[in-house]
């Protein structure tokens, strides 16, 4: 190798070693609080924090480690096993929780899913408007709900309501929602361009229970009710009892 390919060879692992550094993750010290801009940032294993907050980038919460409120506005929020914090808000990011998350408030998202995993409990509601929740062996204490998206729950507790606009719940696995299910009409008023929306559907699966309600305020909503299945009643369409696989 010549003289200036070496250089040029030099400068360029230089400048991808640079490149690489300023985009690593930023570690949070323990017992601090961390706030920052156009950074992603990471809770190692076991420690405690404060509020870990960032704007445009993403937030790693490693197994057993505790945070105060964990924020973020453009990035996800990734949770090991064991994770404990108050609070968790994301605006344009999916959350992704792992075995045995404690959130003593809520979960929220506006423009991205959420998921949790076996063993977790939520003291607050899980809500997201744009994307889908999957609660495995889950307990949250208020309210699940998304506006456009698949509700999925799986041998999990619900201490409030199940609510959606557009979509599909899924309430199965010996389920129990203590609330009702609610599916509001569309507020939108405007022009349907193309083919007409899919109906939401609402199945309540084997062995799962709705202790309130559910409520179909959109006419064109599908309700399926497993033959073992139990509901406080159906308001505003009619059920369709089902055995066997999910219906559809």
């Amino acid at each position: 190798m010549n003289e200036n390919k070496f250089a040029f060879a030099l400068i360029a692992a230089l400048a991808a070693s640079l490149g690489s550094a300023a985009h690593a993750d930023t570690i949070v010290a323990p017992g601090e609080s961390k706030d920052s801009v156009n950074k992603s940032l990471r809770v190692e294993a076991g420690t405690a924090v404060k509020d870990v907050d960032t704007v445009n980038g993403s937030i790693d919460i490693e197994d057993r480690a505790s945070a105060g409120e964990v924020e973020t506005v453009n990035g996800s929020i990734d949770l090991g096993d064991g994770v404990s914090v108050i609070s968790i808000e994301a605006v344009n990011g999916n959350i992704d929780g792992g075995r045995e998350t404690k959130v003593r408030d809520s979960v929220e998202t506006v423009n991205g899913s959420i998921e949790l995993r076996a063993g977790s409990g939520v003291d607050g509601s899980v809500s997201t408007v744009n994307g889908s929740i999957d609660l495995q062996q889950t307990t949250v204490a208020k309210n699940v709900e998304t506006v456009n998206g698949v509700l999925d729950l799986r041998a999990t507790r619900i201490g409030g309501n199940v609510e959606l606009v557009n979509g599909r719940a899924e309430v199965i696995d010996a389920s129990t929602v203590s609330g009702d299910i609610v599916v509001h009409k569309s507020k939108n008023t405007g022009w349907n361009w193309g083919s007409k929306p899919k109906p939401p559907i609402v199945i309540v699966g084997e062995g799962s229970e709705v202790r309130g309600k559910i409520i179909a305020e959109n006419p064109d909503t599908k309700v399926y009710l497993h033959e073992t299945a139990r509901v406080g009643g159906v308001e505003g369409v009619s059920a369709t009892r089902y055995a066997g696989a999910s219906p559809e």
